[in-house]
């Protein structure tokens, strides 16, 4: 019965994703930006190594200053690990992600970023010996990034950081699955 229960939430979570991600693309777009990941890295306390690669867009921009901007996007990521069984899985992400600048603008425009309760439909609830109790999950990242001038705009965009997939401690299992290095490169446009 709880398993049937389960089901129904991811079922209801993933119709809610589609929704959301629908409206927010047939809106008219405040900021464009395109970026491609690729990376991996150990999983803490696992013997395992997982590997991931996506795509990520963010549609929409609120500049609180110059030196707090608020970006809402939508994430596609791939997860891969080294084992036998239960080797890889899909997440669709809708993400905040707050960027703090340390400056006014330059050259080249660095910057802190989190990405934090980006809800996620993953598409199997186990990484290797990692497990999530359903298909619903939180994703979450956090690094460094920068704007580049190229073509008299910072239109390159850089980053590096560390993505996460969780529960939150919403349900029982809930070990996270980790990417420690996560370099993200696309344009601003």
């Amino acid at each position: 019965m709880q398993k049937n229960n389960l089901n129904e939430v991811s079922a209801l979570v993933l119709r809610l994703l589609a929704i959301i991600i629908s409206i927010f693309f047939f809106q008219q777009a405040a900021a464009n930006e395109l970026l491609i990941s690729a990376g991996g890295g150990p999983q803490p306390d696992s013997p395992q190594t997982n590997r991931t690669y996506g795509i990520d867009y963010s549609f929409k921009k609120f500049e609180k200053s110059h030196r707090q901007h608020i970006h809402l996007g939508v994430s596609y990521t791939r997860v891969e690990t080294d084992t036998q069984e239960n080797n890889s899985f899909h997440a669709v992400s809708i993400y905040p992600q707050l960027n703090l600048y340390p400056r006014k603008q330059s050259w080249g425009q660095p910057y802190f970023f989190v990405r934090a309760l980006g809800p996620s439909y993953i598409s199997s609830n186990q990484l290797g010996d990692r497990h999530q109790d359903n298909h619903f999950a939180f994703q979450a990242q956090v690094g460094y990034a920068a704007r580049i001038n190229w073509q008299s705009s910072e239109d390159l965009v850089v980053m590096v950081s560390w993505k996460h997939f969780s529960n939150a401690n919403l349900f029982s299992d809930n070990e996270g699955i980790d990417m420690p290095f996560v370099i993200n490169v696309g344009l601003n446009f």
